[in-house]
């Protein structure tokens, strides 16, 4: 092992330049040195291991692949780009899972679901937790993947819940309401629905088979991310559509909803009844289309709130935003509700993974450990085998750079790694807590993340209602199930 670490330098260098098949000239030093590939087998504990890049011989001694050795050694390895350097930990492990089995029926056989979000409250025992579910059992359907709203009349929802024996029993249902004497437009009752808000800026909804264009509902939310304030005894919810976050009673009833400047007077005139208030920065009105505000956390201490856009924005175009590896976080000061931060968080790189699309790599998820350390969930969109990136990362603020107000905030999609440290920003750190991937998580998106105790995460996936449409257009009932996880890991999440 001495050997195989004395030249770690070089080892990084080849796994950088990919599987070397021939004989390979590499400069170290005063003299050029020749690298050859190597076969032979591995083996850990009787069992080959199966190696990304074949092993290479230079100067008489043999180099392999750091992270195929170890995590044969029961090792999570990280290479962080921004630090250039390498860490191992111990693997993690799963030791709960819990399903919602045989869940209400809405309607046409779509059994209620689609969790988004999820929050465990600091006075509740460590069963129990809330979540949400988003705009509603809708899909895409035919070449022009026109979305549709099958149950155009749900009511957007929050869940309480605890598991036990690998079940998840839901104590309490809670729908989103208005505020006493307000009607919603399209319902035409004090429940809103989880259609889109705005013409021209918002997806086109249609009926289940795409025949039929259904109303825009300016109170409609899609809501992705949940959290709690101890302050006041309220929810805070994220919302892709403008995007915006809203503060909600306990009862369920909507306090407010904050947006970007300038999207207010189009809900207004649209006939929106939720309290609103313009307080976000105007560059968040070029959110993609589904692609808005998805984590939601806020500080133990009640002072701040965070959230995060799922992916880049269309600034200023779309090309550039599915290019981009900068996401967005904003923070904001719960005592004057006003955003007092911004801040860079970079995506992993699209090309270091296989089959990965840029555009696909997002944030789902948010949760506060202190008032600058946020646990965040970043994920690409693939499922079982082909998923490669189901990762929950430790992510400091404290050192990075607040953008808010700033010409980097203006262009930020456009500036690549390097522009961004000529420019001095710093992006917030990310230190890898668990790959989820490497412990065979089945689903692609793991859409709400909570710390139960210094040592236990729980994730929960969005099933999607478990419907899709098949080759011909027809909606179906995948069956997909609404699971909850228990992940113990070996860094102390203990929050301040």
């Amino acid at each position: 092992m001495k050997r195989f670490f004395r030249r770690k330098r070089l080892l990084l260098l080849f796994a950088a330049m990919g599987t070397l098949t021939s004989a390979t000239v590499v400069a170290a030093g005063p003299a050029a040195l020749e690298a050859i590939a190597v076969k032979f087998p591995i083996t850990s504990g009787g069992k080959t291991l199966t190696l990304d890049k074949d092993p290479v011989v230079i100067d008489g001694s043999t180099y392999v692949p750091l992270r195929a050795i170890g995590e044969a050694l029961g090792k999570q390895v990280e290479w962080n780009e921004w630090n250039q350097s390498i860490s191992l930990k111990d693997i993690p492990k799963v030791t709960g899972k819990f399903e919602w089995k045989n869940a209400p029926v809405l309607d046409k056989g779509i059994q209620e679901g689609g969790f988004s979000g999820l929050v465990h409250l600091p006075k509740d025992a460590p069963d129990t937790f809330y979540a949400l579910a988003d705009r509603g059992p809708n899909g895409e359907i035919g070449k022009d993947k026109l979305r549709t709203f099958p149950i155009e009349s749900y009511v957007p929802r929050l869940y309480k819940f605890k598991i036990a024996n690998g079940t998840i029993e839901i104590l309490e249902t809670i729908k989103l309401s208005l505020p006493d004497g307000k009607i919603d437009k399209v319902s035409k009752t004090k429940y809103i629905t989880g259609l889109p808000n705005l013409d021209g800026t918002d997806e086109v909804p249609y009926d289940e088979k795409g025949a039929t264009k259904l109303s825009y509902d300016p109170d409609g939310l899609d809501l992705e991310g949940i959290t709690y304030s101890p302050s006041d005894d309220t929810f805070w919810i994220s919302d892709e559509y403008r995007p915006s976050i809203l503060q909600v009673k306990r009862d369920g009833t909507i306090l407010g909803r904050y947006v970007p400047k300038g999207a207010k007077e189009k809900l207004v005139q649209a006939g929106a009844q939720i309290p609103i208030f313009d307080t976000l920065p105007e560059v968040y009105n070029k959110r993609i289309a589904n692609r808005g505000f998805e984590g939601v956390t806020i500080s133990p201490d009640g002072k701040f709130l965070y959230t995060s856009i799922q992916s880049p924005m269309a600034n200023p175009d779309k090309k550039t935003g599915e290019a981009s590896r900068n996401l967005r976080i904003l923070k904001m000061d719960l005592a004057t509700k006003q955003i007092v931060g911004e801040y860079v968080y970079v995506a992993e790189q699209a090309g270091m993974f296989v089959k990965v699309n840029q555009k696909d790599i997002v944030i789902s998820d948010m949760s506060a450990l202190s008032s600058d350390v946020l646990l965040v969930d970043e994920r690409d969109k693939n499922a079982g085998a082909d998923a490669q990136l189901k990762r929950i990362y430790k992510s400091d603020f404290s050192k990075a750079t607040n953008i808010l107000g700033k010409e980097a905030s203006n262009n930020l999609e456009g500036l690549s790694i390097q522009q961004l440290k000529n420019q001095g920003i710093q992006p917030v750190s990310k230190e890898l807590i668990v790959d989820i991937a490497k412990l065979g998580y089945p689903y692609e998106k793991i859409e709400g993340l909570a710390v139960v105790d210094k040592n236990t995460i729980a994730i929960v996936n969005d099933n999607d209602f478990g419907i899709s449409y098949d080759e011909k257009g027809v909606l179906t009932l995948t069956g997909a199930p609404t699971q909850l996880q228990l992940i113990q890991v070996t860094d102390d999440l203990s929050t301040k």
